[in-house]
């Protein structure tokens, strides 16, 4: 009767183990089903995240978004002599002993570009690997005189008419349009233009595989609609 009493002590005491560690192993699984299901689980439409398809309009945004976009520049040096006399009263002609003049040297960068945030794109509709592209013309983005560079070489003051902050002043204006013209003339909105459609094509032949569009340029003078 004991060795029966001791048996069924013993069954009891391994059904309880057993039941201890099935416990044990759903909560387990019960943790990691919560944790690694949402994972692997195919997700309704509206939860899913939205994906960017990269295309032209979406790459034009981000260089609209660039603002401005300097594609030429040149360094300019501009040494000149200035004179000066007072006029008498009626303007008609040089008053004796009162010739100034000083010799300065102007330096100094301009920049030229275009104008990105005002930019248009525009897709060939039979056939949409033509990209027909409108900029505003290329315009002078900065003109940054180099102040260590520049600054009066030579000066013959005049007490009667002595050189002041003014006359000096009106020189640096006169180099500043000078150089602009200068730089104008000498082809360098044409290098902006030519450079800016240059750099255009490469940034959508980076963003998709070479000569898949074909970018075509149109100019329109600022504020044209």
């Amino acid at each position: 009767m004991e060795k029966t009493a001791k048996r069924a002590r013993a069954i009891l005491h391994e059904w309880k183990a057993w039941l201890a560690v099935l416990a044990v192993g759903a909560a387990l699984g019960a943790f990691l089903y919560a944790r690694i299901y949402p994972m692997v689980a195919p997700q309704s439409e509206l939860a899913q995240p939205t994906v960017q398809t990269l295309s032209p309009s979406v790459v034009f945004t981000r260089v609209r978004e660039e603002g401005e976009l300097v594609s030429a520049s040149q360094d300019y040096s501009i040494v000149d002599k200035v004179t000066n006399s007072n006029r008498d009263f009626l303007d008609l002609f040089d008053v004796p002993f009162t010739e100034k003049s000083f010799w300065y040297r102007y330096n100094g960068t301009i920049k030229a570009g275009v104008d990105l945030s005002t930019a248009e794109l525009e897709q060939e509709e039979s056939d949409p690997s033509l990209l027909h592209v409108t900029l505003d013309q290329p315009h002078i983005i900065s003109n940054t005189p180099d102040m260590d560079k520049s600054g009066v070489l030579e000066e013959n003051n005049n007490i009667f008419n002595p050189i002041s902050v003014e006359d000096s002043d009106a020189f640096r204006r006169q180099c500043v349009e000078r150089s602009e013209e200068e730089a104008i003339g000498g082809g360098l909105l044409d290098e902006a233009r030519t450079n800016a459609e240059s750099q255009l094509t490469q940034i959508f032949n980076a963003a998709f595989e070479k000569d898949t569009y074909t970018l075509d340029f149109t100019y329109q003078d600022a504020g044209d609609e």
